[in-house]
């Protein structure tokens, strides 16, 4: 198992396992259906918060969405295996991060934009406004998008260089508008610093 997340509504256990997509009743444990149509390990699986879909993503370098009863609606792929998948909580536009790229899709647009990367994206984080996208790098460093895919800051940790960054989140305390200057809570490394960053330069 590489990965599980519940549907917002807590009814629903999706469980990356295997090649296959696990969907569990948690009112009583069952097992409701599994899901096949990646053809390698699925490694990340992603609830969007307003319970209508959900994704997938793959080491057969594809990502798939699903609708709540478990329908498979569209499918697309990447250069690289899938690291991680991220739902934007306000406007469910998803990130589906790679190794090389990222990309950025939404029920309202028909083409996936992709953006490259100079490394290994191993987490993704949305503001609670669903306004900016951090992304935790193999490297070390941390990039902060906005929602179109541009850079609008970089994080460099001269402490930690090179040191891979495995998880991030952003403060869930903090009110209104988010701006790349607010405050970003934490991010792990593989040696278990945990950084916290005020204000972002």
């Amino acid at each position: 198992i590489w990965d599980l997340c519940f549907r917002p509504d807590g009814s629903q256990l999706i469980v990356a396992a295997g090649n296959r997509v696990l969907v569990y009743d948690t009112s009583d444990g069952t097992l409701i259906q599994p899901l096949k149509g990646h053809k390698d390990t699925v490694y990340c699986v992603a609830y969007a918060r307003d319970g209508k879909r959900f994704a997938s993503g793959s080491s057969d370098k594809s990502v798939i969405i699903w609708t709540s009863k478990l329908e498979g609606i569209l499918k697309y792929t990447h250069n690289d295996a899938i690291q991680c998948l991220s739902y934007n909580p306000v406007t469910h536009q998803l990130a589906s991060c790679a190794v090389s790229d990222f990309g950025l899709w939404s029920p309202e647009q028909k083409n996936v934009s992709k953006h490259k990367v100079n490394s290994r994206i191993t987490c993704a984080s949305w503001t609670n406004d669903g306004q900016y996208l951090a992304l935790g790098l193999y490297n070390g460093l941390i990039s902060i998008r906005n929602k179109g895919g541009e850079e609008k800051v970089k994080i460099e940790r001269p402490y930690a260089a090179g040191s891979p960054v495995w998880s991030l989140e952003w403060n869930p305390s903090r009110k209104g508008a988010v701006t790349p200057h607010s405050h970003f809570s934490k991010c792990v490394t593989h040696n278990m610093i945990v950084s916290l960053y005020d204000q972002l330069r």
